[in-house]
């Protein structure tokens, strides 16, 4: 086993902390990557499955549910992956019968969702979730490798984004 990768060493998780203006601010970047990807869902949530923020347009969805289903989704694909070899897992896409479903590693704590309908084309999410990683994980309080080849790494001193309109309701 190899002990120098993030996802291989426990975590402390009496060290994970989100205050609550880091989690109203990584709010406000959740629901400008919903607007700008046309998500129906945008949510962060921690290894463990702890909701830090979200944005959804679903009323019927359990969002505490949705963490928990991420966490887990993200911990099985990262141990396939790893048994088949690859030493990383940074983002994960699944096509269903209405919707894409996004996951992305941010740091080596948390993971964001997104949710759009099958339509969108899978790209936009990935790019517009590229453009957030970085400033999620600095606001987070992660590093985010690689952050250097994504072209809004500059974004992250730019402060919150402004609202974008849209009605979220996270219930």
């Amino acid at each position: 086993m190899n002990d120098s990768h993030p996802e291989n060493e426990p975590l402390d998780w009496d060290d994970v902390e989100v205050s609550a203006d880091a989690a109203d601010r990584a709010e406000d970047l959740l629901r400008d990557f919903a607007s700008d990807a046309e998500l129906d869902m945008a949510v962060i949530v921690d290894r463990s499955g702890g909701m830090v923020a979200g944005v959804a347009s679903r009323p019927d969805v359990d969002v505490d549910t949705v963490g928990a289903l991420v966490a887990g989704a993200f911990g099985a694909m990262r141990s396939l992956a790893r048994e088949l070899g690859e030493s990383a897992i940074v983002e994960s896409l699944h096509h269903g019968g209405k919707d894409t479903i996004y996951l992305r590693q941010i740091g080596s704590r948390y993971i964001l969702l997104g949710v759009a309908e099958l339509n969108q084309p899978a790209g936009i999410v990935r790019e517009r979730a590229a453009q957030i990683a970085q400033p999620l994980a600095t606001l987070l309080g992660e590093p985010v490798e690689g952050a250097g080849n994504d072209s809004a790494s500059s974004a992250s001193n730019a402060g919150p984004p402004p609202q974008s309109g849209y009605a979220y309701d996270i219930g």
